[in-house]
């Protein structure tokens, strides 16, 4: 490769409005209130209400609707909505009749058992055995890291996206038309494999074909696409380079095998067509490309962490 990296601006002084992290509490309950489910118990109670076990008989000249003894819980909506409902307000011996769609259903209240949650205590959160979590508090903190960690996730790509596009501006570089030329052309040859995986040739693609695997309509749109993605990209690879050359990251035979491998099992193909579809060049040329990404994510996602931090541990 020709071109070359001449200096590249520092990602960390590209200045970001980092969102703040705003807890999702009434998820973080539901999961709370989850724990307390294997404790949950059933009284005998008076007048049925919603959520309340009913046990009862329907009589119907409707054979589904007739049953000497059938349960559900009122105004879930798991059995018959309109049955359910009948059920609220009702109490053991008493009878009503519904008209539903298919005919008349006489229901009879057998009995009324009352869901009874007990209070959340520390032993239901040590019960759990999540590591670390002993409490109430410890897992409601573990709860609160899951949802950071999905919006710091989130977070994390449009963040990198803003600092890529600071630094590929912010960087000088000496840039071959040859290597820019050879990516495009390696960017096209994989996507020549994989319609040949899947009987097409590239070039004579419909729009239909191409619908829901490129977002182009034509070979021409595509190349226009690839070779406005291709002019990042190579500056995406010298910068992964230079960024390498610190933090130890290296392509290896290993990981090309690891892939071909892998890409093998996931296209159901040869091992020599995984190769031809991703040539150990092209393979290096995206992996290095890739690494200056996952730098820019890596340290968007430090950066979000950083301002919202989670509450004291345990």
């Amino acid at each position: 490769m020709q071109s070359k990296l001449v200096a590249a601006k520092d990602y960390h002084e590209v200045a970001l409005d980092i969102p703040a992290f705003v807890p999702d509490q009434a998820a973080l309950q539901k999961e709370l209130d989850r724990l307390r489910n294997p404790y949950v118990t059933w009284e005998p109670g008076g007048t049925a209400a919603a959520g309340d076990m009913v046990r009862c008989s329907l009589h119907s000249a409707l054979p589904r609707f007739q049953k000497d003894s059938i349960r559900f819980v009122a105004g879930s909506g798991m059995y018959n909505p309109t049955l359910e409902a009948l059920a609220i307000g009702m109490q053991a011996g008493e009878t009503r009749t519904a008209t539903l769609p298919e005919g008349e259903v006489a229901l009879t209240v057998q009995a009324v058992q009352k869901r009874v949650v007990p209070a959340l205590t520390d032993e239901m959160a040590a019960a759990c055995k999540l590591p670390g979590v002993r409490t109430v508090a410890g897992y409601r903190r573990y709860l609160l890291a899951q949802q950071r960690d999905k919006a710091a996730a989130q977070a994390a790509w449009t963040l990198a996206a803003r600092i890529k596009r600071a630094v590929l501006d912010g960087s000088a570089f000496v840039l071959c038309k040859a290597d820019w030329k050879q990516a495009v052309e390696q960017e096209l040859d994989r996507c020549r494999a994989i319609a040949r995986q899947g009987g097409m040739v590239l070039e004579q693609m419909t729009p239909e074909q191409f619908a829901g695997n490129i977002p182009v309509k034509s070979y021409a749109e595509l190349v226009a696409m690839t070779q406005d993605t291709c002019f990042d990209s190579l500056r995406c690879c010298l910068l992964g380079r230079h960024y390498a050359q610190n933090d130890g990251f290296a392509v290896t035979e290993a990981g090309y095998a690891a892939f071909l491998q892998d890409y093998a099992a996931t296209w159901h193909t040869t091992a020599g067509e995984a190769r031809a579809a991703m040539p150990k060049e092209t393979y290096t040329f995206n992996q290095y490309a890739a690494h200056a990404e996952e730098v820019w994510r890596a340290h968007a996602d430090r950066l979000y962490r950083d301002k919202n931090p989670l509450p004291g541990t345990e």
